[in-house]
């Protein structure tokens, strides 16, 4: 019996050493092989730099809050062609609501004057009952222009001054806030021109943000600016324009 104990015992340390010599020997193969090329690093969408810029904003919550935040500064349109701009007369002190001069465009450089708050005229069908709205205007002058225009920056409602110009401008110059792209990037954007390679960003700010999204998400899909009247068509894919054409106006 103890002859039988030892036989199974010196086959079972055979297996085991036969075993761990053919393990070793196959990791020496391993570590002889050439060793193969990287896996390719499929490129994904990053903004880069652009998620660490910091975008300044005010937070004026009645009329001489928004002159002491606005009056004499300088700003920058973000959201080109969707904010309309209108005259303003000196001499009365108001704003003619009545004829709109157009919308802003894409990175308009504007002169703050003043803020005033002016009541917006009211259109009624018969039988409706007038309530009074109001709208604080930003007063400017374009730069080299003389004259005097006015923009919505809040809507007035008693004492409820709900703020949009954080939406409208930017407030300080975007070509530094932006300084990390290329110097030909901005002067496309400069020439209100979309190029392939741009991202959804640098784009609306050549083309303006008034535009039609289609399906996909952001980054990855077709998007036609309305571009002042020049409608231009913009595919991207990983946030990278790959595709502009001009389309025919409307």
């Amino acid at each position: 019996m103890d002859s039988d104990w030892r036989k199974r015992i010196q086959i079972f340390l055979i297996i085991a050493l036969v075993l761990g010599g053919l393990r070793v020997a196959w990791i020496f193969y391993e570590r002889r092989q050439p060793v193969g090329p990287a896996a390719e690093n499929k490129p994904t969408y990053s903004s880069n730099g652009d998620d660490y810029v910091h975008l300044p904003k005010i937070y004026s919550y009645d009329l001489a809050s928004a002159n002491r935040d606005l009056t004499g500064k300088t700003v920058w349109v973000r959201g080109g062609y969707t904010v309309p701009y209108y005259a303003y007369d000196p001499a009365s002190g108001e704003v003619d609501l009545k004829h709109q001069k157009g919308l802003l465009p894409p990175l308009a450089k504007l002169q703050i004057q003043k803020v005033i708050v002016q009541r917006i005229p009211a259109q009624l069908k018969p039988g409706e009952v007038s309530v009074v709205q109001k709208q604080a205007f930003a007063i400017y002058k374009r730069a080299g222009s003389p004259t005097h225009e006015a923009v919505s920056i809040a809507t007035v409602n008693g004492d409820d001054f709900t703020l949009t110009a954080n939406e409208t401008f930017f407030f300080a110059d975007p070509h530094e806030l932006y300084k990390h792209w290329p110097a030909e990037t901005w002067a496309a954007i400069d020439g209100h021109e979309a190029k392939p390679g741009m991202s959804e960003l640098q784009a609306g700010l050549a083309l303006g943000t008034s535009a039609s999204a289609g399906s996909g998400d952001y980054g990855n899909r077709e998007i036609e600016y309305t571009n002042g009247g020049h409608p231009v068509k913009v595919s991207f894919q990983n946030n990278r324009a790959t595709s502009v054409t001009p389309e025919a106006a409307k």
